[in-house]
């Protein structure tokens, strides 16, 4: 090799390194000030430090502008607040009543509405009641009125040491399938549909789907389903693999980049305490419900988002057809807003490419579940 050419190698491999750290190549590019770097640690290292937190500043700033564009000031807020407490006060021996009442008229506001639609729920709202829902929303208590779900995944089987022989009883499927997403069993193995030999980054990109998977399926509150277009806007907008066909080639930088997206999104809340959790909830997949079947997670995992993004792609949300109309809720609310749905066309090649995963999963789940986070 000649000198030259070891030169323009050695400047093209300083080039991609990452520049905080420098010890491993970089794969993000920082939206204000262009510095290459590998991870979210790095991204928010000392060295980097007085541009993150401007990043973050800018943040503040935008939600304060647009809290102070609302119409309901905070003095204005306390005097209603303080208006109900008194109205409440004086009227509890009707209360009942007059709650009773108030749940048939709303009942009955809402009866021809398209409760997906909020801003047509929103439109049928008495002025109190937006002023209620605002207030809970601004002080948290919205997060209490819905019981948090908890997911399927974080059942473990406890091993048994004694068993009693005439109590026992012999059922072909285990209690815990039928709280989980039934596997898709009607995929082809892999050695059947290809004699190439997989990469071996396909396991650790399907550790990447997983961690947008975790993430939206705990931020929908188990209600993916419910609402398809929108899990699977926010489950391939975090996950690289699927929106990008980015890969991966060993399970940190995998997970780093579903935190990095998480970041990127404001809207979607994101903070360390949730980055550990989805990294935790992995864990457990990986682990599975017991020894004897510890891919069963993995495999109800990819089926769940197989039939996910079945659904988003019939679902009329993204209908290029439909006009989208922007009403006063989705105005006064924009920053709880999602961005453009994935479209039809994508969400084919992303199912295609989760019918793959789930081949390869029938002949190499063990690969991924003996991997430790």
């Amino acid at each position: 090799m000649a000198a030259s050419d070891v030169t323009e190698t050695s400047s093209y491999a300083s080039s991609t390194v990452c520049k905080i750290c420098s010890k491993i190549k970089g794969i993000y590019v920082c939206p204000r000030c262009n510095i290459l770097y590998c991870s979210l640690l790095c991204y928010q290292s000392e060295l980097h430090l007085n541009c993150s937190e401007a990043f973050y500043k800018e943040c503040v700033m935008e939600d304060i502008k647009s809290q102070g564009r609302d119409p309901f000031p905070e003095k204005k807020m306390n005097e209603i607040l303080q208006q109900l407490q008194g109205n409440e006060n004086n009227s509890n021996i009707d209360s009942d009543d007059d709650n009773d009442d108030s749940v048939e008229d709303l009942h009955e506001r809402l009866r021809n509405v398209n409760l997906d639609d909020a801003d047509s729920v929103w439109e049928q709202l008495t002025p109190t009641e937006k002023q209620e829902f605002y207030d809970m929303l601004q002080s948290g208590d919205a997060s209490q009125l819905v019981v948090s779900w908890e997911p399927w995944w974080l059942f473990r089987k406890q091993k048994t040491l004694i068993q009693d022989v005439e109590t026992e009883q012999v059922s072909p499927h285990p209690v815990y399938e039928a709280n989980c997403p039934t596997v898709k069993n009607d995929v082809p193995l892999l050695s059947q549909i290809s004699k190439t030999v997989a990469a071996p980054c396909v396991k650790y990109n399907i550790l990447n789907v997983l961690g947008a998977y975790c993430y939206t399926t705990r931020f929908m509150n188990g209600e993916h389903h419910s609402m398809p277009a929108e899990a699977s806007n926010i489950l391939v907008n975090l996950s690289a693999n699927l929106n990008f066909n980015h890969t991966y080639d060993s399970a940190v930088l995998a997970l780093e980049a579903v935190a990095h997206e998480v970041v990127h999104y404001v809207w979607l809340g994101g903070s360390q305490e949730s980055v550990i959790c989805m990294k935790n909830d992995i864990e457990c997949i990986l682990t599975g419900p017991e020894d004897s079947n510890c891919s069963f997670y993995l495999k109800a995992s990819l089926s769940d988002i197989y039939r996910l993004m079945s659904k988003a792609k019939h679902s009329k949300s993204i209908d290029p057809s439909a006009v989208k109309k922007t009403g006063e809720f989705t105005k006064r609310f924009k920053e709880h807003s999602l961005p453009s749905f994935v479209q039809k066309d994508k969400l084919r090649l992303v199912i295609k490419k989760l019918e793959y995963y789930l081949s390869w999963s029938r002949d190499h789940a063990d690969e991924i579940c003996c991997l430790r986070l």
